[in-house]
């Protein structure tokens, strides 16, 4: 599911701000961008997301609130000269004026670091990290507050879908018989039609085709199936906990079931309620897309 969440958090003298932002993914993906001494923190941050979501994309940003600008970063002056002096020496080489600016050379890497405690984790300030780690947490816990409404919207729509494909299989199962008999009356119109030049047709071997027929057509235990899928599906959308892959999987195998219900049927009738299943299954696989 999308969403966004914001988190702040203060420890001692220290005060960090999170934000993350979701959008839909079946699986789950981390982005990560952090401020001063922040970076070391990383994978427990990673680890506290993992903890509390389960699918989706998302972006997370942390910063230290008020931190000074003239610490966030150091200036390498030893690799800056050495630029320098390459960049001078080569346009001497070829002949050319170095044209080279002190803002080109900043953004060379190595030029300009983060401060080495943002970089080794056991330097990290206790406080920093708990203020952080907290901040993170708050954030999630916003973006999932705002997921679950999303979900409940979610939730009252695939009941209803799930719904119109029990009318619909009802409807379909309403209809199967007479399949059968609109085939037996065909092939009594069509024997008839040439009962003048042919021998009289064996009882048995017409009650055969009709037999062959029907096993042929019988869609009896696909729509058993697909009423239990149906079942399945209604008590996962109740349940406490998302199944969002539980979800998908049922809908993979309605639609199976479906597609066999009309290749089997051979009847207009049945073949437009197998459509609108589809029409509808392929809707509610698009919202399960967006459940954990």
């Amino acid at each position: 599911m999308t969403g966004q969440g914001q988190g702040r958090a203060q420890r001692g003298n220290h005060e960090v701000s999170a934000e993350v932002r979701a959008v839909n993914n079946r699986h789950l993906k981390i982005q990560s961008r952090t401020g001063e001494g922040l970076g070391s923190l990383e994978p427990q941050m990673e680890a506290l997301i993992r903890g509390l979501v389960r699918r989706g994309s998302l972006q997370l940003s942390v910063q230290r609130i008020g931190a000074s600008p003239g610490s966030d970063y150091l200036l390498q002056e030893q690799v800056l000269e050495s630029y320098m002096r390459q960049c001078k020496a080569f346009a001497e080489r070829v002949g050319m004026q170095s044209g080279v600016s002190l803002g080109s050379l900043l953004t060379l890497p190595g030029v300009v670091v983060e401060p080495r405690e943002s970089l080794i984790g056991e330097d990290t300030d206790p406080d920093l990290a708990t203020c952080a780690l907290q901040a993170v947490g708050k954030a999630i816990e916003c973006l999932n507050n705002m997921r679950r409404a999303e979900g409940a919207s979610m939730q009252q729509e695939l009941t209803r879908q799930v719904e119109q494909l029990h009318e619909l299989s009802n409807l379909i199962e309403a209809r199967a018989p007479q399949v059968i008999e609109d085939y037996r009356n065909r092939l009594t119109n069509r024997l008839s039609s040439i009962m003048s030049e042919l021998a009289k047709v064996a009882e048995a071997d017409f009650s055969r085709e009709i037999l062959l027929m029907a096993d042929k057509a019988d869609i009896r235990e696909e729509l058993v199936r697909l009423r239990s899928h149906f079942d399945q599906f209604s008590k996962l959308l109740d349940a406490d906990v998302s199944h969002g892959r539980k979800l998908d999987f049922l809908i993979q195998e309605m639609f199976r079931e479906t597609n066999t219900i009309g290749s089997k049927a051979n009847d207009a009738e049945i073949s437009q309620r197998v459509v609108d299943m589809k029409t509808i299954i392929e809707q509610m696989r698009e919202l399960v897309q967006n459940v954990e």
